[in-house]
């Protein structure tokens, strides 16, 4: 009976010893329904008692297959009151397939003497579900394209078009503040200044006279060249479009305008009369007044000729006349055209 007792005693003393000395391990997730691509947290805690010294296993990059680890937190470390030590690892976990996962016991283990014992937690479990989404009805209803989303511009993209504006803008103010006004004007020839009417009039009467037409029997041609040069004439001298115009026009035109004597009114009737009667009536004037006629044309041009300015009297270049209208005809006061 007194062994009995002995070996009783003995076995409650031990099995109280060995219960102070276990290790307590559990691990649950935060929440047990989670819906897909929904995150949650898996806490594994181990108590380990005073004294002993144990490892706890970690998580790799799943718990159970279809359950992701996407974060795992720093190991929490705490010694409690008894002096046991709390070891505590948080896990951030997903799952993107609906169904029910068990997910299998964490465990802590220690050696003593020669064995290896292990201490395991519960089994857990995580259900995740489908959201339960109603499709709207689209069939009767046409969107429209939904516009792309335009990307925010930073400083850094536009620092090169403000540098590019700002060389630009000092190479134009250089450009204008150095460069001649003018830069082309030194490669550009200046137009040289028109003719006096008198110069082209005097050169074609001396062309006429040499081709030598009525002494060839070309008589009209003669008389027809001889009136266009003096209507010309006119016409560049005093303004007064005399091509377009019959000869008792022209004389009254020459008349109106003050700008020659009878006399040279004279000269002009009688060599456009006697040109419109060869051309238009057949008329054949005899040969001495062919010479007659080629003068009278000759002097009506060196009468009404331009006057020759003095040094005193050129104008610098670009100088604007007070009757711009009249320009190298001269002006309707200078009666008859004549050199002073």
């Amino acid at each position: 009976m007194r062994k009995f007792l002995t070996f009783t005693a003995v076995s409650f003393i031990l099995v109280i010893t060995l219960q102070g000395q276990e290790i307590k391990v559990i691990s649950a997730p935060d929440t047990s329904v989670i819906l897909i691509g929904d995150r949650t947290g898996f806490t594994v805690t181990a108590d380990i008692p005073a004294g002993v010294s144990a490892e706890i296993n970690s998580a790799g990059d799943t718990l159970a297959g279809k359950i992701v680890v996407l974060r795992r937190d720093p190991r929490d470390t705490t010694r409690l009151t008894d002096g046991a030590l709390r070891i505590t690892d948080r896990y951030l976990i997903t799952s993107f397939d609906s169904g029910t996962y068990a997910i299998p016991p964490f465990f802590a283990e220690r050696i003593s003497g020669d064995s290896l014992i292990r201490y395991y937690s519960d089994y857990s479990s995580l259900r995740v579900l489908r959201p339960d989404i109603v499709l709207q009805d689209t069939t009767d209803v046409i969107f429209d394209i939904v516009a792309p989303r335009t990307a925010p511009v930073t400083f850094s993209e536009i620092l090169p078009w403000i540098i590019i504006a700002l060389i630009a803008s000092a190479m134009v103010y250089l450009l204008a503040r150095f460069l001649p006004r003018n830069p082309l004007k030194r490669f550009v020839k200046p137009v040289p200044p028109p003719e006096p009417a008198h110069i082209i009039a005097l050169r074609e009467l001396q062309a006429l006279r040499s081709e030598e037409l009525w002494q060839k029997g070309e008589v009209k041609e003669y008389y027809s060249r001889l009136s266009d040069i003096l209507r010309r004439y006119i016409d560049n001298r005093y303004g007064i479009s005399s091509p377009e115009l019959t000869t008792d026009e022209t004389v009254r035109m020459l008349h109106g305008a003050a700008v020659t004597t009878p006399g040279q009114m004279g000269l002009v009737k009688e060599v456009l009369s006697l040109s419109d009667m060869v051309k238009f009536a057949k008329y054949v004037p005899e040969a001495g007044l062919h010479e007659t006629v080629y003068g009278n044309a000759q002097k009506f041009v060196e009468e009404t000729r331009e006057p020759e300015l003095n040094q005193d009297q050129v104008r610098p270049a670009g100088a604007t006349t007070e009757n711009p209208g009249a320009g190298s005809r001269g002006t309707s006061g200078e009666k008859g055209g004549k050199n002073a």
